[in-house]
């Protein structure tokens, strides 16, 4: 077990629970076939906004006095917009100008007022609008109600497990800012579960290596594109990165190609619609990065707002 490096109170973790989706647990026979192992997926396809953002946006929404500013990729803006829309706050959401066409009109959806920028003023944008308004500036792995919203999706994970005792489990969890990756890790090892956890980053945009190698998180220069929209953040945030470095985590790196197939995989054996940064995790495990030496594997799937067009 591990103390947690930061106050959350039953309270705010009561607040979130009633809130969310206690999302499902998927499997297939056909996968496992595949796999050569139990897989199982924790589909957060199916949360509020379509991705588990929406954990922590609503405590974070709660929090503000008056109104919340957030940028982000797309699914940190759409869960922001619809905690805003839900608890009647308001919210000027900053989104990149080439997001995806989709995930703008579900940001647009939710009735907040959006603003767009190029992906390299965001953050500058949002500390304009925020000190402008007078309003809180969320960020999508830095804010600490971010990393609480997480926490919670892994203590699901970590009651499923303990509910399924038998064999050797591994979890994969996929990491941008690293946010996610952080809330996860914190509640599986605060729950005794000594399990291997797997951070999986795009093959290019490998922010958490690159500052394990430095001790220290540093702005990265991107190797290539990737398909995975919600992955590109060029530096892991300073709160992940000393958090995940004190608890045991492994990295691993996967390809666009692994992405696009274990998109389509799961959704011919699980009836899921993956965005390509939620089916990082599985293209983790179809190109072998997870140790074999555990036969069940937790598979994150942390998001679903892809087109319906999107093959």
């Amino acid at each position: 077990m591990v103390d947690l490096p930061f106050n959350v109170s039953e309270d705010d973790l009561e607040f979130i629970t009633r809130r969310v989706v206690a999302t499902p647990i998927r499997s297939s026979a056909e996968l496992d076939a595949r796999m050569g192992r139990t897989i199982c997926i924790k589909d957060e396809t199916v949360q509020h906004s379509g991705s588990f953002k929406f954990r922590g946006a609503i405590l974070a929404v709660r929090n503000a006095v008056e109104g919340v500013v957030a940028a982000g990729a797309g699914n940190f803006p759409i869960a922001v917009g619809l905690a805003a829309q839900v608890l009647d706050k308001r919210a000027c959401l900053i989104m990149p100008d080439d997001a995806p066409a989709f995930k703008k009109e579900q940001a647009q959806r939710t009735g907040a007022e959006i603003r767009f920028a190029r992906r390299a003023e965001l953050a500058e944008s949002a500390l304009f609008e925020a000190k402008k308004r007078n309003w809180n500036q969320l960020h999508p792995f830095e804010s600490l109600e971010m990393i609480v919203g997480s926490y919670t999706l892994g203590l699901e994970i970590a009651s499923a497990i303990q509910n399924n005792s038998s064999g050797s489990d591994a979890v994969v969890v996929a990491c941008g800012g690293g946010g996610l990756a952080t809330g996860v890790a914190l509640a599986l090892r605060s729950r005794t579960i000594d399990a291997p956890i797997y951070v999986a980053e795009p093959e290019t945009h490998q922010r958490y290596a690159r500052a394990r190698e430095l001790r220290k998180p540093v702005r990265i220069s991107a190797s290539g594109e990737t398909i995975c929209d919600a992955l590109q953040s060029r530096q892991i945030g300073t709160f992940a990165f000393e958090a995940l470095e004190k608890l045991d985590v492994r990295l691993c790196a996967v390809d666009d190609r692994l992405v696009t197939e274990a998109s389509a995989l799961l959704r011919r054996t699980c009836n899921m619609r993956v965005e390509p940064s939620g089916a990082l995790t599985m293209g983790a495990a179809l190109g072998r990065a997870i140790d074999m030496a555990s036969d069940r594997l937790w598979v994150v799937a942390c998001g679903g707002n892809a087109s319906a067009l999107s093959p």
